[in-house]
């Protein structure tokens, strides 16, 4: 019987569905990295081309929780880090002055910040290039996560 709990168990990990939003947050690669290692993104909407560490220092799974903000040029996503994230993003902020940190939304890369000081409440703000309804989805969807992360 314990083996059917262990085997069921285990298929459920197999079966996860995967998140209906991702959010990955990546850091500007620094010339230490081998060329090979290195993802050029281009950010369209700020007209620039940012070499990035191929691995994402934060994604959704770090969000407590998220909210819709307002800025003339549209909505934003306002982000709150879990305890755990908000220790990754004071080290990435202290880390990162001067370099980019690039915002990806659903594989999509809408935003580039200059990091320009260190956060250290682990709350961020991303004004990007989606949709008004592109930001409620992923709103919503990030708080779904979240919930579905503190219940385990």
């Amino acid at each position: 019987m314990a083996g059917l709990g262990a085997l069921l168990l285990a298929g459920c990990a197999l079966f996860r569905h995967p998140p209906e939003t991702t959010l990955r947050l990546y850091e500007q690669a620094t010339s230490t990295l081998p060329d090979d290692n290195v993802r050029l993104v281009a950010i369209p909407k700020l007209g620039l081309k940012i070499p990035l560490n191929p691995f994402a220092t934060l994604s959704e799974r770090d969000v407590e929780k998220a909210a819709l903000g307002q800025t003339p040029g549209g909505a934003t996503i306002k982000l709150q880090f879990d305890g755990n994230g908000a220790i990754l993003f004071d080290e990435m902020t202290t880390r990162c002055r001067g370099q980019y940190i690039v915002t990806f939304l659903n594989d999509r890369p809408v935003a580039a910040w200059l990091v320009d000081r260190r956060v250290t409440n682990g709350q961020f703000e991303v004004e990007g290039d989606f949709s008004d309804e592109e930001a409620r989805k992923a709103v919503e969807a990030l708080n779904k996560l979240a919930q579905q992360q503190q219940g385990q």
